[in-house]
C-alpha cells in the first residue's frame, strides 16, 4: 500500500524536510545575521511571514489590496501577472484578511501540488519511482527553493507547467488547456507552454522530426487533424491566459503591452544572450572576491549549466521538452543574468534530467549535500534583505 501511495508520500517528504530545513535557515539567519535596514516589512505583527514576503513580494500585496495602476517610464505593478495577487485576494477571507499569510499559504498549497504531479510526470517520463523521488529532492532543496514558499509566483507557475505537460502526457487536453491557461495568466511565458502542448499533440498522432520529409507523415498529420479537431481548439486555448490580460490593459490603460514597456524601469535593455554572457565573462576576467561579483559568477555558471544540459534534455526527454528549456532559459538571457538563478526553478525538464543522472550514487550525494547547503545560505541572506535573484 505505501508503494502504491509513493506518488504522495514522497512529494509530503520533499516538502516537509525542505521547508522545515529552510524556515530553520530563514529565523536563523533573521536573529543572528545584519538586516538591512528600512526596508518595508510585510507583516509587523508576524517577524515569521515577513521573512518570506520580500522585493517583488510589495508588488503581490499591493495588486491583491489596491488593484493595478499604470505610469508611462515608471516601475507599474502591471509588470506583474494577475493569477498569483487573484488567488492571494481570493484566499484572504481564510488567512483573516492577512494577504501576506494568503500569500505564503498559495505558494506553499501550490509547492506541494506541484511535487505531486512532477513525480507522477518524473515517474511517467523515467519509468523510474527512484528516479521520479530524485527529482522531487533535487528540486525542494535546489539553493534558490525558498522562493517556493516566499510570496512569488514560482510555486503557482511550476505547479500549472508540471500539470499542464503531465495531462498532455495522458492526453487529457481540456485538463491541459486550462492548466496552461491559467499558467499563462501568471507569467507571460507560460504562453510558451502552448507550443509545447501541441508538439506533444503532433508526436502523440506520429508526427515528428525525422519524419519531416515524408508524405505520408504529412498525410497521416493531416487525417488526425480532420479526425481530432476539438482537440487542436482545446489546445488553442492555453495562449487565452495572457490575452484576457492583454484585454484587460487595453480596457484600462489602453496599453495592451504595458507588461513590455514598463520593463525599461527596471533597467532592463535587451540585447540578447550571447552579448549578455560576453559582458559577464568579461565582467568576470578581473574577479574581485565581493558580493556582486559572487552573485554574478552563480547567476552565470547556472545559465551556462542549464543551456549546457538542452542536448541531453533532447536525446532523453525529447525535442519539446528541450525547446521549451532553452527558450526560458534564453528569454531572461536577452537582458541580464541577475535572476537566472529563481528563473531556472520552474525548468522541471532539467530537474528530471538531474533526477535521471543522480542514479550514480557519487553525484546523488553531492547534489544534495551542495544543494542542501547552498538552500541555508541563501535562505539567510534572502530573510535579511539582501537580493538573491
Amino acid at each position: 500500500l505505501l508503494t502504491q501511495l509513493d506518488w504522495l508520500m514522497q512529494p509530503i517528504v520533499a516538502f516537509v524536510v525542505s521547508r522545515a530545513a529552510l524556515f530553520a535557515a530563514g529565523i536563523v539567519g533573521d536573529v543572528f545575521l545584519p538586516t538591512k535596514e528600512g526596508h518595508w516589512v510585510a507583516d509587523p505583527n508576524s517577524p515569521f511571514l515577513s521573512l518570506w514576503a520580500k522585493w517583488d513580494s510589495q508588488w503581490y500585496v499591493q495588486i491583491a489590496r489596491d488593484g493595478y495602476w499604470f505610469q508611462p517610464l515608471r516601475q507599474s505593478n502591471v509588470a506583474f501577472f494577475p493569477l498569483y495577487p487573484l488567488a492571494m485576494r481570493l484566499l484572504a477571507p481564510l488567512a483573516g484578511d492577512n494577504l501576506v499569510l494568503a500569500g505564503f499559504l498559495v505558494s506553499n498549497l501550490a509547492f506541494l501540488l506541484a511535487l505531486v504531479f512532477l513525480y507522477r510526470l518524473a515517474e511517467l517520463e523515467l519509468a523510474d519511482r527512484e528516479a521520479a523521488r530524485r527529482t522531487i529532492f533535487y528540486l525542494a532543496l535546489f539553493p534558490t527553493a525558498f522562493f517556493f514558499s516566499a510570496v512569488y509566483t514560482e510555486s503557482l507557475f511550476l505547479l500549472l507547467s508540471v500539470a499542464t505537460l503531465y495531462f498532455a502526457r495522458r492526453q487529457q487536453w481540456l485538463a491541459a488547456a486550462l492548466a496552461g491557461m491559467l499558467a499563462s495568466a501568471t507569467r507571460n511565458l507560460g504562453v510558451v507552454l502552448w507550443a509545447l502542448v501541441m508538439w506533444e499533440w503532433l508526436r502523440q498522432h506520429g508526427w515528428s522530426l525525422e519524419g519531416t520529409l515524408r508524405r505520408r507523415t504529412w498525410q497521416l498529420l493531416f487525417r488526425n487533424a480532420k479526425a481530432h479537431w476539438p482537440e487542436l481548439i482545446t489546445i488553442a486555448a492555453i495562449p487565452l491566459g495572457l490575452l484576457l490580460y492583454m484585454a484587460f490593459l487595453k480596457i484600462n490603460f489602453d496599453r495592451p503591452l504595458a507588461f513590455i514597456e514598463v520593463q525599461a524601469a527596471w533597467g532592463r535593455q535587451n540585447v540578447g544572450p550571447w552579448a549578455v554572457i560576453a559582458r559577464e565573462l568579461s565582467a568576470l576576467a578581473d574577479f574581485q572576491l565581493n558580493r556582486g561579483n559572487l552573485s554574478r559568477l552563480l547567476n552565470l555558471s547556472v545559465s551556462l549549466a542549464v543551456l549546457a544540459m538542452v542536448p541531453f534534455i533532447w536525446r532523453r526527454l525529447g525535442e519539446g521538452y528541450a525547446v521549451y528549456v532553452l527558450v526560458l532559459i534564453l528569454v531572461p538571457l536577452y537582458s541580464s543574468v541577475a535572476s537566472v538563478l529563481r528563473y531556472v526553478l520552474p525548468l522541471f525538464p532539467a530537474f528530471i534530467l538531474l533526477g535521471r543522472w543522480g542514479r550514480r550514487p557519487t553525484l546523488d550525494r553531492i547534489l544534495l549535500a551542495c544543494f542542501a547547503v547552498g538552500l541555508g545560505v541563501m535562505t539567510a541572506i534572502f530573510a535579511n534583505w539582501y537580493f538573491v535573484a
